[in-house]
């Protein structure tokens, strides 16, 4: 499934073969118009799975990358009714025939959509839909698409990329023809039609034709490009977000000439795509206070103190999160100090990271929780919600020299990392107990052909040796040696796809566990399981899941002393004993062989260190030496925190578990005993 072609938004539009389906419209059925002064810019989609004249197409996209717009539009030009199920109930089994029938005006469905050529309606919100019910509720809703699909409706399902991981596997379980897209990102052109359209949207009194204004907006964009890392490039310049704060300096009438001349010579510098993007958006706030001289002035301040950009960022968050307003503690005068707060609540009001009572773009909220991050501005859900808007709450935050974070801190970033994921992307996250109370981890991405991107933090659970998992419980490894805690869903618990916990005591509470399904993105090897529990000396499961996973994709690791119960025994494996060294190495390879795979990149396939590191048997110091003598063999090669198995040793790659009619280690130990020879040579003390 990796991407063969890109197609334009016009183009993609018009490969649709169907024909109006018009009915009665609701708030969240309805073929939607397009307001006055509406623009949209159309994205470039990237192809992940190829299908001629498909039933269902589905249409992912990265966090904040515009997919509600692009469905309103796509909807819109099809004249077919759109389906936001962020407006409609919980759905279910009948929630699809409800919503038909009452826009058809018919309780016949069926009959009226054989009437029909080539009926199809647009479904968006696929992600807050699945969030809010039940796997069973899920699983009913999904399968009543494959029912109505078999009647001639078509539809095109737009969702988060994991959403529509879970969704493709179970479309195609029902016999259902799919195709998938992805948003990308906007080309050069595109970029600037973005822009000047926002700044026509928010501040239309702006000359978009000037000379000034075009090169001042040109050599802004062309400076995040080349800020960013090789073919990563056009996608962060190109994401909407990033060009909100491209059209926010824009706005107001600033000084075009000066922002022309100091972007011109900032693309000149090597300057990392995140630090310059925190620049702007920290000149944004420095230019805003500056409107404010004039009424410092009249009211006896010093307008270096007054409407500071710190300042800013409380009164934003007093008016859009509900905080306490900033303390003013320059301003000694009771009556100034209230005469000031009524006069800059006009200035606030105004501020360019908003849009009336919102915020204006999720990189002035991720930015503005970035710098409130050890605060008690955001609360706990609130800083996750605004980790999985997109990823640069992550971006933000990660560029500190030292990152020491709580357990909703690492719930909200982790949610950021998921939430930056698209087609050409690695990620993993790993963390590891150093101490009773505090853990180590990193956060590992590559995107494409550039570098991997590493955030290494340390999570403190505080006062306990409890440590609880807030956040998404996928592409997530856990090594503890007291207790780890997952806090139930009354929808039920979500695990994968990719979670590995290892610990002493695993307890997940509520009333049920639901399995995220993964395509089969590696056909050749990868048999690593998607969710692996390993307890030493309890583990606590909820007595029922609505859904079971297959038993290839779940393993319940377990000293011989834990018992398990009904669902959950078929999937129990006892942990091994104190293992030989060989028997150690052994593992040690197959655990290589089931990791390493080529899903994110093309070229050999790769792991990332810390999550290869954190799924085998050797301590750290063992591991280092072990990986060491892989490298030295020539087995793999290592870069950029990726464990790369070799392109010549491909024909000697091998399941690492015994998975009938598949190759094992026994099959080509010719090739493999010299290298656990001199692994375990390499292991021997001096």
């Amino acid at each position: 499934m990796s991407p063969d072609s890109t197609r334009d938004f016009d183009a993609f539009c018009g490969g649709f073969r169907t024909s109006p389906l018009q009915g009665n419209q609701s708030g969240s059925f309805a073929i939607p118009a397009l307001e006055p002064g509406h623009f949209f810019v159309p994205p470039i989609l990237l192809e992940k799975d190829a299908h001629d004249d498909p039933e269902i197409t589905l249409v992912s996209a990265r966090g904040a990358a515009g997919k509600s717009m692009a469905a309103k539009e796509l909807a819109n030009r099809l004249q077919a009714p759109l389906w936001r199920l962020d407006l409609a109930k919980a759905v279910g089994a009948a929630s699809l025939q409800l919503a038909l029938s009452q826009y058809l005006q018919s309780h016949d469905v069926v009959a009226r959509l054989d009437q029909e050529e080539l009926p199809l309606i647009v479904i968006d919100s696929l992600d807050e839909a699945r969030a809010q019910v039940s796997g069973i509720s899920w699983r009913d809703f999904i399968e009543s698409l494959g029912e109505l699909a078999s009647n001639g409706l078509h539809y095109v399902l737009f969702g988060r990329e994991r959403t529509l991981e879970d969704l493709w596997a179970t479309l195609g379980d029902l016999g259902l023809s799919v195709a998938w897209w992805e948003i990308s990102h906007f080309e050069p052109e595109q970029s600037t039609e973005y822009v000047d359209g926002v700044v026509a949207e928010r501040d239309p009194d702006t000359d978009r034709s000037s000379a000034e204004y075009v090169g001042a907006r040109d050599a802004l964009i062309s400076s995040l490009r080349s800020a960013a890392e090789g073919a990563y490039a056009e996608t962060f310049a190109g994401y909407p977000p990033v060009l909100d704060a491209v059209a926010a300096t824009l706005i107001k009438r600033p000084n075009f000439l000066a922002l022309r001349q100091r972007f011109e010579h900032q693309g000149q510098r090597a300057e990392g795509r995140i630090n310059l993007l925190q620049g702007i958006l920290d000149g944004l706030l420095l230019r805003d206070q500056t409107k404010v001289r004039d009424l410092a002035v009249e009211l006896g301040l010093d307008p270096k103190d007054v409407y500071a950009p710190q300042e800013q960022v409380g009164w934003l968050c007093h008016f859009l999160e509900k905080a306490e307003p900033p303390a003013l503690g320059y301003i000694t005068d009771p009556a100034v100090r209230q005469e000031y707060f009524k006069r800059i609540t006009t200035f606030a009001g105004d501020h360019p990271f908003r849009a009336e009572s919102k915020w204006a773009s999720p990189v002035f909220e991720a930015y503005v929780a970035s710098t409130e991050f050890d605060g008690s501005v955001f609360s706990p859900s609130r800083l996750i919600e605004i980790g999985d808007t997109s990823g640069l709450l992550l971006d933000f935050v990660g560029t500190k020299s030292q990152l020491i974070i709580s357990e909703p801190q690492f719930a909200a970033l982790h949610a950021s990392i998921i939430a930056s994921e698209w087609t050409e992307s690695m990620t993993s996250t790993s963390i590891n107990q150093i101490d009773g109370l505090t853990y180590e981890g990193v956060f590992a991405m590559k995107r494409g052909r550039e570098g991997v991107r590493v955030t290494k933090f340390e999570l403190s659970t505080g006062t306990t040796d409890v440590l609880q998992i807030l956040g998404p419980l996928a592409e997530l490894s856990i090594r503890s040696r007291g207790t780890v805690v997952v806090p139930g869903k009354p929808q039920g618990t979500v695990l994968g796809p990719d979670f590995f916990v290892r610990a002493n005591a695993v307890r997940f509470e509520g009333p049920a566990l639901e399995f995220a399904r993964r395509p089969d993105l590696d056909v050749a090897g990868d048999e690593e399981p998607s969710v692996v529990i390993e307890a030493l000396e309890s583990l606590q499961l909820p007595q029922t899941s609505t859904q079971l996973p297959p038993g290839s994709e779940l393993e319940l690791r377990v000293s011989p002393t834990i018992k398990i119960r009904y669902p959950w025994y078929e999937y129990r494996l006892e942990l091994a004993d104190e293992e030989t060294p060989n028997q150690k190495v052994i593992r040690f390879l197959n655990k290589l062989m089931n990791l390493t795979r080529s899903h994110g990149h093309s070229g050999e396939r790769g792991v990332f260190i810390k999550k290869f590191q954190g799924r085998q048997p050797f301590a750290t110091s063992e591991f280092n030496v072990a990986l060491h003598a892989l490298v030295a063999a020539r087995v793999v090669r290592i870069d950029d925190e990726i464990v790369f198995l070799r392109a010549e040793w491909e024909a000697h790659r091998y399941s690492g578990k015994a998975i009938k009619g598949q190759r094992q280690l026994d099959d080509v130990m010719d090739a493999w005993a010299p290298v656990i020879r001199s692994i375990e040579v390499a292991l021997t003390p001096r």
